[in-house]
């Protein structure tokens, strides 16, 4: 059997040293030549009886005998013996030996019989078996039992409920790894390796009679991946073989689960404590990862829709990822406006956002990742903890625990400890005191801390030192940010720029900015997300016929919606032959995002996603104020500026998926200066503006009339009064300023486009508009003047919106 003695040779050793984990069904009893037959037997005249050090099987007579009072089976020459092993025996573990050995000559000869005497000796000997086995079993059970309760009451104070078996730890540090596979500069704890979860489980084993390990065996055959291949463990009797083989169908995890499973079903309920408690940490990472397995693997593109969510690992493209700057998060280029950037920038990989720089000797604790609204940090999140659950970087964190900033109220309520606070979002985080241990290493995830309802009072509130002291759950995520909670622990917070300062700046060591999409990176996410390879190069290519999609894509949702679009169009043969009109990507992006907003803050129920009549105002009054934004030739705003449109800060801060905060002084409100997540943003929020005013309350903002209080009254007047003064304004600007606003304008005014505002901005019955045929009579004439060639073109690029807006293309 697998004898567990320090002076045994250790097989595990030999299993992690000589064969690697792919090779766990190679790991089976001995070779041949170490076979009982092996041994050398010829100096022994009469048949004889060796005491062997092997595992249960219908062939071990005297064991049979003991231990399940079933008739012996006898064979010449050799028969085995198991003896018995109490756990408590040998607290230390650190081989499994699999070496057939001999006893001392003297204790050899003896055990030699002859086949009569054990006959002569058979009926006398079976009164005496039954009740020496029933005695050894009930000592075995009494032993197993005390020893538990003893580890407990040893190590539950100090080793925080787990029994922790000490192994010799390597001197030498693992190679560093390179670049993108974060926190990995730590050797594996020893209770999540291999060594020691196998040593445990085959220990466990051991202590099972044939007749259990046969009844183990048929709990295994329930699991589907044994149902169908169960005969590659029925003959299987040695402990070490039957956990190798369910290593190598099911992993380690999901072997160790089972085993406790199937301990339990077996009625060993002092070896499923026992193994639990020594493999703590890998049941718990096991239950964790199934968790997780369940919740990331997916993911919404968008808004959550049922039946549309995709494998992440089919859509994710890497953002830029950069260590925070001067710059601001706002990318201001478009087709008119360009501005180069000299300041230099430190990019990083996403996955070492953790890992110090070469210059630094800090061990970075707590990070906070921004980025302006749906540039991805929820999908980087995801990503993060998914190649942290596949094993492919940051394996220096034990545990992963991503808490959601929107939920965390919904927990318990009054004080709570952490211990509690994590059970209360993971079931599988059940009293597991050890994360206070300093070679527990966790990483804690708050994410989108802008919808956290907590106060975050770093000043006042109380500080917490152990994760077993119930406090406020303020009180417990500010002690834990500050690092008196968990110091060895790491924190990851992502945050909208607008709630970043509710951390004190001292409290971070590093701020990260996600910046969406380089050229490339579009590239591979248009060709990543579809499985015709040639779609997705389509879908690109004509994407880049319109430079102003081609800026704007660097937003991941604002590429979702173009490629969502394109795939669709691209069934039709007839699709493409025109350059891309850009106005109705621009309505989507807007409704889209004010339907997350409403999601965000107010909930998923279908009176909360409706559209009231505050909303509408809303988007119609940011217009208004774009519009003067836009006149004034600025890209910014202040509250002040919220206040001239009957606007407060609440109402932008509960609807902040359009606009982000790029500079605060101090806590003054009136200091706080915003900008749109694109300048393209405020110009089509401007024309849109313009457009609904005209259409719907018959007001023509561009060239306000004496007469517009009479005019007013009719809201179906010709598009014509509205476009004039429109493009006449247009070419009268030497910078070409107002070039995106009239492609904007222009392009609402077809079907396929106005379409898109019914409902929000506009009447589903609204009149359709009248006179489009003169607007373009008027850009063609237009166009034949001596115009500046910049112009020129733009007017060009309006007939496309016009022509591709007709029928929504």
């Amino acid at each position: 059997m697998s004898n567990f003695g320090d002076d045994s040779d250790s097989e595990v050793d030999r299993i992690v040293m000589d064969r690697p984990p792919s090779s766990y069904g190679s790991m089976h009893s001995d070779d041949h030549e170490e076979e009982i037959d092996d041994f050398d037997v010829s100096p022994l005249k009469q048949t004889t009886r060796v005491r062997l050090n092997r595992p249960d099987s219908p062939e071990t007579a005297i064991t049979e005998r003991t231990n399940t009072n079933q008739s012996s089976i006898y064979k010449d020459g050799l028969f085995l013996r198991q003896p018995i092993m109490h756990i408590g025996e040998s607290p230390a573990i650190h081989s499994i030996n699999r070496e057939p050995s001999i006893m001392e000559p003297s204790e050899l000869q003896s055990d030699i019989r002859t086949e009569a005497a054990m006959d002569e000796e058979l009926n006398d000997r079976d009164t005496e078996m039954n009740e020496r086995g029933v005695q050894e079993q009930q000592n075995e059970s009494a032993a197993m039992e005390v020893q538990v309760e003893q580890a407990e009451a040893t190590t539950e104070e100090d080793d925080f409920d787990e029994i922790v078996v000490q192994y010799e730890e390597p001197t030498d540090p693992p190679p560093t790894p390179p670049e993108g596979f974060g926190l990995q500069f730590r050797h594996k704890h020893s209770s999540l390796t291999l060594r020691h979860v196998l040593t445990q489980m085959v220990r466990c084993l051991s202590q099972l009679h044939p007749g259990e390990i046969a009844y183990f065996k048929r709990c295994l055959s329930t699991h589907y991946r044994f149902r169908k291949n169960y005969s590659t463990i029925a003959d299987l009797n040695d402990p070490l073989d039957v956990i190798d083989k369910m290593i190598e169908v099911c992993g380690l995890g999901e072997t160790l689960h089972l085993t406790i499973r199937s301990l339990q079903n077996v009625g060993k309920g002092s070896l499923d404590g026992f193994l639990r408690k020594t493999c703590r940490r890998a049941v718990f990472l096991h239950d964790l990862k199934l968790a997780f397995n369940r919740r990331y693997y997916n993911l919404y593109e968008g808004r959550c829709r049922p039946g549309q969510q995709r494998y992440i690992s089919d859509v994710y493209v890497e953002p830029v990822t950069v260590i925070r700057g001067s710059r601001e998060p706002i990318n201001q280029e478009n087709e008119v406006k360009r501005i180069p950037y000299t300041i230099e920038e430190t990019r990083i990989r996403a996955a070492d956002i953790f890992r110090p720089l070469p210059h630094e000797q800090k061990p970075i604790r707590t990070v906070m990742m921004t980025g302006i609204p749906a540039c991805g940090l929820t999908v980087a999140i995801n990503k993060f903890i998914i190649d942290w659950m596949e094993e492919k970087n940051n394996q220096d964190f034990q545990f992963v625990f991503p808490l959601p900033a929107k939920e965390l109220h919904l927990g318990k309520d009054g004080n709570q400890s952490l211990l509690e606070l994590l059970s209360s979002f993971f079931a599988e985080a059940d009293d597991i005191k050890f994360i206070e241990k300093p070679d527990c290493l966790s990483l804690f995830v708050i994410n989108a801390l802008e919808c956290c309802q907590q106060n975050l009072d770093f000043k006042n509130n109380e500080i917490i030192t152990s994760a077993r002291t119930k406090a406020p759950l303020d009180t417990l995520l500010t002690s834990l940010i500050k690092g008196t909670l968990l110091p060895n622990a790491r924190v990851w917070i992502t945050s909208h720029v607008t709630a970043t300062h509710r951390v004190p700046p001292h409290l971070i060591d590093r701020y990260v900015e996600l910046r969406g999409f380089t050229d490339e990176k579009k590239e591979e996410y248009f060709t990543k997300r579809t499985t015709d390879p040639e779609l997705g190069r389509k879908v690109y290519n004509h994407m880049k016929r319109s430079k102003a999609l081609e800026i704007i894509c660097h937003i991941p949702l604002f590429s979702w919606m173009v490629a969502f679009i394109f795939e669709r169009g691209f069934r039709d043969p007839e699709y493409g032959k025109h350059p891309p009109g850009i106005t109705a990507f621009y309505s989507q992006y807007i409704i889209v995002q004010m339907n997350r907003s409403f999601e965000k803050y107010r909930g998923c129920s279908v009176e909360a996603q409706n559209w009231k009549d505050e909303d509408k105002m809303f988007i119609e009054m940011m217009g208004k104020m774009s519009y003067r934004m836009l006149l004034d030739g600025r890209d910014w705003f202040k509250v002040e500026d919220l206040t001239s449109v009957n606007l407060t800060y609440e109402d932008l801060r509960t609807r902040d998926e359009l606009t982000t905060e790029v500079k605060r002084r101090n806590e003054d409100l009136r200091t706080w200066v915003f900008k749109f997540v694109h300048f393209t943003i405020q110009e089509y929020m401007a024309a849109m503006y313009v457009y609904v005013a005209f259409r719907k309350h018959g007001k023509n903002v561009i060239e306000p009339s004496r007469m517009s209080w009479f005019q007013g009254a009719n809201k179906d007047r010709p598009m014509i009064e509205l476009f004039r003064p429109a493009v006449d304004r247009a070419l009268a600007s030497p910078t070409g300023h107002l070039d995106m606003f009239l492609r904007f304008l222009i392009g609402l005014v077809t079907p396929g486009t106005e379409d898109n505002l019914r409902g929000y901005l506009l009447n589903h019955y609204h009149p359709k508009a009248k006179g489009t045929e003169d607007v373009v009579k008027y850009i063609n004439k237009k166009m034949r003047e001596n115009l500046h060639p910049d112009r020129r073109r733009n007017l060009e690029l309006c007939l496309v919106e016009l022509e591709e807006g007709k029928e929504g293309r």
